[in-house]
C-alpha cells in the first residue's frame, strides 16, 4: 500500500520539530466557542414603557372682546400670571360714556313707567264707579305695561353697556405662562382679524397623554380600580428632566385606526420643567409578575415572528427552544418557556450556530483552574 505524499512529508516535518525539542501545534478544537449562562428566577415588576405628550390642562386664546386701541400691556411676554393680574387694557373712554348714556335712558323710562303706574292706579277706583269708560282704563293699563317694558329694556342696554366697560380690561382667569402678543399699545384691536391678543396655559399641574393597546386596557381597567396608578414620565436630551404622577383618566372609546385608548396622566410642574407639546417617555408600573425565568436579552434571537434561545444538551450540542418575551430592563429579558431554572443557554455566539452544532463553553473553561505546566527542560530562561 502505497503512502500519499503530504502524509510522508507531515510525518517528516513531525519527526524534525520532535528532533529540535520542540512541541507540535495543538490540534484545532471540535467544536464552537461560546458563552453560556444558566436560567435563573427572580420576582419581576412589569413596568410598560410608552411614548407620551405633555398637554396643558387649561390652555386659551385671550381675546379682545370689544374694538379700541390698546393702550397698556399690563404682563408681560412668557410671564407667569396669578388669577385677576391685568394682562391687556384697551381704551375704556367709549364705553364709559356708553355706561352713562344707558343710566340715563334707564332713568328715563323708569320715570315714564312711574308715572304710568301712577295713572293707572288712580284711575282704577274711577273705572269701578263708571267715572270713566272701560277703554279709557284700558289705554292707561296698556301705556304702563309698555313703559314697564321700556324699562326693562333700558336695564338690559345698561349691562351690556356695563359689559362692553369690563372687556376693556384683558384679565388672566387662572395661574398659567402667557405667550407671545400678537399686537401691542397702540395698535387697534377687536376686529373681525384682529381679536386674537394671546394665549394663555396652564403648567401647574400638567398632564401626559399617551395610547396604549387596546388589549392592555383591561390589565389597567383593574389596576385603576384598586386605586391610584403611579405613572413616571422623562423627557429626552442631554438633561432630562422627571416627574412622577398618577393615572386619571381613560378615554371612552378605542382608536379605529390605531387600536389604541388613550390614557392620561397628572402630574406636578411647580418648576415649569415640562411645557405643552414636548414628546416624554412614560412609564406606568403595572404590578409584580412574581418569579420570571431571566436571561440576559443577548441570548435571544428572533426567527420569522418568533424568538428563541439556543439550550446547551448535556452532550454540549446545541438546539434552540422557543420563548415568549415579557419584558426587557436593564439588559434582561424575563420571559416563558418549557426552560428549566439551571438550563444552559448560549450568549455569545450565538451567531455561528445552528441545530446540532458542538459547542465549547469559554465561559466555563476560563472558569476553571489552569493544569500545571511541565517542567522546563533544555537551557530555556
Amino acid at each position: 500500500m502505497m503512502t500519499h505524499p503530504r502524509r510522508l512529508l507531515a510525518s517528516a516535518l513531525f519527526g524534525a520539530l520532535a528532533a529540535c525539542g520542540q512541541q507540535p501545534p495543538p490540534a484545532r478544537p471540535e467544536g464552537v466557542p461560546v458563552t453560556t449562562v444558566a436560567v435563573a428566577k427572580r420576582d419581576v415588576r412589569m413596568r410598560m414603557n410608552y411614548p407620551g405628550i405633555i398637554t396643558s390642562p387649561r390652555g386659551i386664546q385671550l381675546v379682545a372682546r370689544v374694538p379700541g386701541f390698546l393702550l397698556k400691556q399690563g404682563t408681560a411676554d412668557g410671564a407667569v400670571t396669578k388669577p385677576g393680574d391685568v394682562i391687556y387694557r384697551i381704551d375704556p373712554r367709549q364705553y364709559e360714556a356708553a355706561v352713562l348714556a344707558a343710566e340715563g335712558k334707564l332713568a328715563e323710562a323708569t320715570a315714564q313707567r312711574n308715572y304710568a303706574k301712577l295713572e293707572r292706579d288712580r284711575n282704577e277706583p274711577l273705572v269701578k264707579q263708571n267715572a270713566i269708560s272701560q277703554q279709557m282704563f284700558d289705554d292707561l293699563v296698556t301705556k304702563y305695561e309698555s313703559a314697564q317694558g321700556q324699562m326693562e329694556v333700558a336695564q338690559a342696554q345698561l349691562v351690556n353697556a356695563k359689559l362692553d366697560l369690563s372687556y376693556c380690561t384683558v384679565s388672566s382667569p387662572f395661574a398659567g405662562v402667557l405667550g407671545p402678543s400678537a399686537y401691542f399699545e397702540g395698535a387697534v384691536v377687536g376686529e373681525a382679524n384682529t381679536r386674537n391678543l394671546n394665549t394663555l396655559v396652564q403648567i401647574d399641574p400638567m398632564w401626559v397623554q399617551f395610547s396604549p393597546s387596546s388589549k392592555e386596557w383591561p390589565r389597567f381597567q383593574e389596576l385603576m380600580a384598586k386605586g391610584s396608578l403611579p405613572v413616571q414620565l422623562t423627557t429626552d436630551g442631554d438633561r432630562p428632566a422627571k416627574a412622577s404622577g398618577r393615572l386619571i383618566f381613560a378615554d371612552n372609546q378605542v382608536s379605529t385606526s390605531t387600536s389604541t385608548l388613550m390614557l392620561r396622566a397628572e402630574f406636578p410642574n411647580a418648576s415649569g420643567a415640562f411645557r405643552p407639546g414636548a414628546y416624554a417617555n412614560v412609564t406606568v408600573d403595572v404590578g409584580d409578575l412574581g418569579d420570571c425565568l431571566v436571561l440576559p436579552e443577548r441570548a435571544a434571537f428572533a426567527r420569522l415572528s418568533d424568538i428563541f434561545v439556543w439550550r446547551v444538551k448535556s452532550d454540549d450540542t446545541v438546539e434552540s427552544v422557543s420563548i415568549k418575551p415579557i419584558k426587557v430592563e436593564d439588559g434582561d429579558l424575563a420571559f416563558t418557556s418549557t426552560l428549566q431554572v439551571g438550563d444552559r443557554i448560549v450568549v455569545d455566539g450565538i451567531q455561528r450556530l445552528k441545530a446540532g452544532s458542538k459547542i465549547i463553553d469559554t465561559g466555563a473553561q476560563a472558569a476553571k483552574p489552569a493544569p500545571a505546566a511541565p517542567a522546563a527542560t533544555g537551557a530555556a530562561k
